[in-house]
């Protein structure tokens, strides 16, 4: 099993060499969502190094993550720190374009939780192949939607490409903010969470 202190040394050499990882305010709010859900079953898009998954396994009662990432280096870090803490029963990982994944390898059939943390421009794709496999009453998590505060400064951004992917994350927000089948509200912690759930049908 791995202990706190250890996690917040993997998340310091994480940020020390420029790996993605979810920032711990965005995480603690997570955890305590997960826990109040009394979720059991996460499927997580984006696994980096493994280090959200192994903090959320670790913090939230009874939980098991089912993860996939694109990234060569990150998914054989992934598997490395996930073996070294003997955490294999709790954390399944895929290496796999998740956007052409075959869903048919999935270990876990249905999740109480959904969380979206990879390309961010592809966040709508995501959220679209893999809703069906969470359950009625459950939960999705996106972050990064605020993108260091440029999702509401588009105007100001210089770099073409930077500004290209931040009109990306603004389409998924304002998209899923309108859709009719589903609720989503805003949090703003990290770099912004956007939760979801399906709406209630009368």
């Amino acid at each position: 099993m791995i202990d706190q202190k250890t996690l917040d040394k993997i998340e310091l050499e994480a940020l020390k060499r420029n790996i993605p990882v979810m920032q711990k305010e965005g995480l603690d709010f997570m955890i305590s969502l997960l826990n109040e859900e009394k979720a059991m079953t996460l499927l997580e898009i984006g696994s980096a190094i493994g280090y959200s998954a192994m903090r959320l396994v670790t913090n939230v009662e009874q939980l098991t993550v089912e993860t996939i990432e694109l990234d060569d280096e990150r998914f054989l870090e992934a598997r490395k720190n996930i073996d070294q803490y003997g955490l294999q029963d709790q954390i399944y990982l895929h290496h796999d374009n998740a956007l052409t994944f075959d869903e048919s390898q999935l270990v876990l059939k249905n999740f109480d939780a959904l969380f979206i943390d990879a390309a961010k421009a592809q966040y709508q794709r995501f959220f679209e192949k893999y809703i069906p496999y969470i359950k009625e009453n459950g939960v999705v998590i996106v972050d990064n939607l605020d993108f260091h505060g440029m999702v509401d400064h588009i105007e100001e951004i210089r770099s073409r490409n930077t500004r290209q992917l931040v009109k990306k994350i603004k389409r998924f927000r304002d998209w899923i903010f309108d859709h009719e089948l589903y609720d989503a509200h805003y949090y703003p912690v990290g770099d912004g969470i956007v939760v979801v759930r399906r709406k209630e049908t009368s």
